[in-house]
């Protein structure tokens, strides 16, 4: 399965990228059946012991791969991604603040995420933002094309007066089709 996951990998940033999705599904498969045929076979001549070969080869396997999914850095989004890639739900978070107007619920993936969002910045007043770096999640195994982060330089005023700089990082996610907010970094309270 890892060299799988990794030959997945090399394969998702060329133009049979839209390969990735089928042929994991089907090794998975495949394996699942090479288990359940090899637990088969050998659970004639003794249960225990083929449901424990079977059970250690999964486990293993998940040993193996866990390694491959880690997330181990930002790289640019596959061009297969479309232009948004979750950008326009975070443009419209920083327009609905420097508007000082609530954004669009249709921005938020869940109503927990546009809560704590109100409370860090409510006192605050967004003077300019702009978009400094976007991407995905970088891994040996075929990169997510279901998450993505944004980062943008803003720039923002205190009630006292004082301003200051900062980046926060809107990290999207697409669900049914469309782009959310599920996390935000920053500005602290």
């Amino acid at each position: 399965m890892p060299a799988v996951l990794l030959g997945l990998r090399l394969l998702d940033d060329t133009e049979a990228a839209a390969l990735v999705s089928p042929i994991l599904a089907v090794a998975v498969l495949l394996f699942l059946l090479i288990v359940g045929v090899a637990v088969r076979v050998s659970g004639a001549r003794s249960l225990s012991r083929a449901i424990s070969g079977g059970a250690a080869s999964l486990i293993v396997a998940t040993l193996l791969v866990l390694p491959m999914i880690q997330v181990i850095g930002r790289r640019p989004c596959p061009e297969r991604l479309g232009p948004d890639r979750g950008l326009q739900a975070g443009t419209l978070l920083f327009d609905a603040w420097r508007n000082r107007q609530a954004p669009p619920a249709s921005v938020w993936q869940s109503a927990s995420v546009a809560r704590t969002w109100s409370a860090r910045v409510d006192k605050l007043v967004l003077l300019d933002y702009r978009l400094t770096e976007s991407g995905c999640w970088e891994r040996l195994a075929p990169v997510p094309t279901k998450t993505t982060w944004h980062e943008f330089r803003v720039t923002v005023q205190r009630p006292d007066g004082d301003r200051f700089s900062k980046v926060i990082t809107v990290h999207t996610r697409a669900t049914r089709g469309a782009w959310h907010i599920a996390s935000i970094e920053g500005p602290e309270p």
